[in-house]
C-alpha cells in the first residue's frame, strides 16, 4: 500500500483508529489497576571494611564485593526471619503463610542495588501500606548493620551505616502510571495502523447498467409500399389537335407535368 492511499485510509477511518486506542487504554488501566498501587521507601547504606595496611584499590574492590554480596543476601529466607524478628511492627500475614508465598512477595517487596564500586547499597521497600513500607524499611537496615556478620568472615572490621534514612515516595510507584498509559498509547496506534495496513477499506465498482432493447415499431401500411407514385390524371391531352398555334400549356399538377 503507497503512503499516500495508507494516509487517507487512516484519515477516513479515524474513528476506528480512535476506538482502538481507547480499547488499548481501557485494557492497560485494567491491568494497571487490577493490582494494588505500592509506595517506594528508599535508603541508602555505606559499607566499608577496615583494612590495615591495605591499599585504596584493594579496599574499594573489597568493598565493592560486600555490597554486591549483601544486595543479594537480602533476597533470602534467612534475611527474611532476621528483619520479620527484629523487633519492628510489621504485619507478617501480608507475606502469607507458607515459605513459597513468603519467598515470592518478599522478592517483590525489597530491592538491593549495589552502586558500582564505592561500596554503597540502596535499598528500595515496595508495599501498599506506607506505615509497613517505613517498618520494613527500618527493620532491613537494622538487621543489615547488626547481622552482617551472618553472611560475611570480615567481623567487625566490616561496618555498615546508613547515610540516607528511609524516605518514602509522595505517590504510588508500582505500577508505573505514566509508562504504562504511554505504552498503552504505542499499543493502541501500531495496532491500528496494522489492522488499516493488512484490512484496507474495499473500493466499491460502479453498478454497470444494461443497454436498454431497442423497440422496433412497424411501419403503417399505406399506398406507397405498392404504388409509391401517383397515377396521372386522365383529362390531360395527349395530342395537339388545336387549330391555331398557341402553345398549348398543360394543366395538373408540377408532379404530372414533370412526368
Amino acid at each position: 500500500m503507497e503512503i499516500d492511499v495508507f494516509l487517507k485510509s487512516i484519515k477516513k477511518r479515524r474513528s476506528l483508529v480512535a476506538g482502538i486506542i481507547l480499547g488499548a487504554f481501557i485494557l492497560v488501566a485494567t491491568v494497571t489497576f487490577v493490582q494494588p498501587l505500592k509506595y517506594s521507601v528508599k535508603s541508602r547504606l555505606l559499607i566499608a571494611q577496615n583494612l590495615s595496611g591495605a591499599d585504596p584499590y584493594t579496599v574499594s574492590k573489597s568493598n565493592q564485593y560486600l555490597s554486591n554480596l549483601f544486595s543479594q543476601v537480602v533476597y533470602s529466607s534467612s534475611f527474611f526471619n532476621l528483619t520479620t524478628s527484629a523487633g519492628f511492627n510489621i504485619d507478617t500475614s501480608y507475606f502469607g503463610n507458607d515459605y513459597k508465598s513468603q519467598m515470592k512477595v518478599w522478592k517483590k517487596t525489597v530491592e538491593a542495588r549495589s552502586v558500582g564500586d564505592t561500596g554503597i547499597m540502596e535499598i528500595y521497600i515496595y508495599h501498599p501500606n506506607t506505615y509497613q513500607a517505613q517498618q520494613i524499611a527500618l527493620a532491613v537496615n537494622q538487621t543489615l548493620i547488626s547481622k552482617s556478620f551472618n553472611y560475611q568472615k570480615g567481623g567487625d572490621q566490616v561496618s555498615v551505616s546508613v547515610i540516607d534514612q528511609p524516605l518514602t515516595s509522595t505517590f504510588p510507584v508500582k505500577p508505573n502510571l505514566a509508562l504504562n498509559f504511554v505504552a498503552a498509547l504505542v499499543l493502541g496506534v501500531v495496532t491500528a495502523m496494522l489492522y488499516i495496513y493488512f484490512f484496507p477499506l474495499k473500493t466499491k465498482r460502479p453498478r454497470t447498467v444494461a443497454a436498454p432493447t431497442p423497440i422496433y415499431q412497424k411501419l403503417p401500411d399505406n399506398n406507397y409500399s405498392r404504388n409509391p407514385y401517383p397515377t396521372a390524371p386522365i383529362n390531360l391531352p395527349t395530342t395537339d389537335n388545336t387549330e391555331y398555334s398557341e402553345q398549348v400549356i398543360p394543366q395538373g399538377n408540377m408532379g404530372n407535368i414533370l412526368r
